[in-house]
């Protein structure tokens, strides 16, 4: 789904007479967040991707600026390829071809005859090209795709990958694990035995001896025998350069090498790996994102692109070993300012954004984590926290210029935090073995204690706000709205009256205080809670949000 994102979502409650005469201001516009599947480029300036919902995008200034192109279809486009910047294919769901020779400014659908789904396409020359797809799937054509008959492929394997390297010699990886190899165009295929139990993602040949593939647990296989035999990378060296999530390797879905040394591949948590000696071994480089990656591609020895999900576009201009994003789309989760013209926000993928001139620039800064950030909250100028998933719990001390991680004993995803001084501050996130989660310091962070919410509450808490270092506010999923007024030491359940979740809490003083949730929920109290009395938002969208 195409989606376009603001800074954050921030609701207005008119408490002012003259209310209806303030009026808000978008300060960062937001790109296309498209989840994108593949990316070519055809030379230094003309590159396309497409992804979810038939998007297609195109630059010809060698990717400062991208637009859109009409695709005709909401169907997901999984792979593209151009024979020249006028030529190309895109192949996608339920049987999706389409073709365009006015370098994508009209594309037409070209009907293959199956409503599989397509995962791979593959031209040697503009009339000579091969798609491959679901249910041992694999079309041929010879007139440009005008035509396409379907070959035999004697399995029922989903084809992730077709690569041929000349009219005859080519080769298809599948989902179920198996290599498939001809040279006869297509008409025959053998099976080529890797010995690895996992599934294909991605291959690339650069000759008829030299290839590679890549797939789930991490597998990176190469062959120079065209496929003979394959070696796959050492569980010690992926241990080394790959994320392990629950315990495994993270997949990797896409490769490509520039000549028989360099190369590159992409995957899950936005996991690069670069090698210089044809794969025999690879380093991890920073992506500077932790969303997956689905494709990259060197167009030069110095020059590369990747793709991947949210909208993420990297490039590199020294050989894939360090990238840069010309556009960020990442969601955006919390925002703090610590004056009138400084301010930070926090988002998917790791994203912190920093701004000194009250929102007009922003610029990002990396604190080398991967996760999705949750929340942010600074004590003073010079004291931040960063909260998130798997476990995040940054903190700052020079006012944001570098960040590192404290153990919160916690375990879960962290979402809301908030302090009441430099010292004394809450954290409070998912539901782990105790319970809901909320952790507790008073030593500036050095130390955090888990407290015990009431018996009753065993769900994800989202947010917190604390008014004094003795007395904090936290709300959470159904409807949730708890409260101490010992620094934690006992925490007492009050009633909201709604079962929608509640994301944000905000309180004015100890007695005046707000709350907003799903399906436009907003509840107000004044007093400290005791009770709550519902308001009409005037909407049914999820508020995020709310502060005074």
């Amino acid at each position: 789904m195409i989606r376009r994102l603001v800074l954050i979502l921030l609701i207005s409650i008119p408490l002012l007479a003259n209310a209806q005469e303030r009026s808000w201001v978008i300060i960062r516009q937001p790109g296309l967040a498209i989840n994108f599947n593949d990316l070519v480029f055809v030379d230094k300036q003309n590159g396309w991707a497409v992804g979810k919902d038939g998007a297609i995008i195109h630059t010809n200034d060698g990717g400062k600026n991208w637009n859109i192109q009409k695709s005709n279809t909401k169907k997901e486009i999984h792979k593209l390829f151009f024979i020249d910047k006028q030529n190309g294919w895109a192949i996608g769901a339920d049987g999706l071809v389409l073709s365009t020779n006015d370098g994508g400014q009209t594309w037409k659908t070209q009907p293959i005859g199956t409503q599989k789904w397509l995962f791979s396409v593959c031209f040697v020359n503009a009339q000579l090209g091969w798609v491959s797809g679901d249910g041992g799937a694999i079309f041929k054509t010879e007139d440009g795709g005008k035509t396409w008959y379907p070959l035999k492929s004697g399995v029922d394997d989903p084809f992730t990958e077709v690569k041929f390297i000349n009219e005859n010699v080519g080769w298809l990886v599948s989902g179920k694990g198996n290599i498939f190899h001809t040279r006869d165009g297509g008409k025959t295929w053998q099976l080529q035995p890797s010995d690895i139990a996992s599934t294909f993602n991605g291959m690339f040949f650069i000759n008829e001896k030299e290839g590679w593939v890549v797939g789930g647990l991490g597998t990176l296989l190469r062959t120079n025998d065209g496929g003979k035999t394959w070696e796959g990378m050492s569980e010690e060296q992926k241990r080394k350069t790959l994320p392990y999530g629950n315990g495994m390797p993270e997949p990797l879905y896409s490769l490509h090498f520039i000549n028989t040394k360099d190369g590159l591949a992409v995957g899950d948590l936005g996991v690069i790996l670069r090698t210089n000696d044809g794969g025999k071994t690879w380093k991890a480089v920073k992506s500077g994102t932790g969303t997956r990656l689905t494709q990259v591609q060197f167009i030069s020895e110095k020059e590369a692109w990747a793709v991947g999900e949210s909208g993420t576009i990297l490039h590199s201009l020294d050989g894939g070993y360090t990238w840069t994003s010309p556009i960020r789309n990442d969601d955006l989760t919390d925002i703090d300012f610590v004056s009138e013209k400084e301010g930070w926000c926090v988002g998917h993928n790791a994203l912190l954004l920093h701004t000194t001139n009250a929102g007009k620039d922003w610029q990002v800064h990396d604190t080398g984590s991967i996760f999705e950030f949750k929340g942010i909250k600074f004590a003073s100028p010079k004291i931040g926290w960063i909260t998130g998933t798997n476990n995040t719990l940054l903190g700052s001390t020079d006012g944001g210029m570098t960040w590192k991680q404290y153990p919160s004993r916690a375990g879960v995803g962290l979402y809301g935090v908030d302090f009441a001084n430099t010292t004394t501050g809450w954290v409070v996130g998912e539901v782990a073995y105790q319970g809901a989660t909320i952790l507790y310091t008073k030593d500036g962070g050095k130390n955090w204690a888990v407290q015990l919410p009431p018996v009753d509450v065993f769900s994800n808490l989202i947010d917190v706000d604390a008014v004094s270092p003795n007395e904090a506010w936290i709300v959470g999923f159904f409807g949730t709205i708890i409260h101490t007024n010992d620094a934690g030491a006992n925490w007492s359940r009050q009633q909201s009256g709604v079962g929608e979740n509640l994301e944000s809490v905000f309180f004015v003083d100890n007695k005046t205080g707000f709350v907003v949730g799903n399906a436009g929920t907003i509840l107000a109290t004044t007093d400290g809670g005791q009770t709550w009395e519902e308001r009409k938002s005037g909407t049914t969208n999820d508020l995020e949000s709310v502060v005074f």
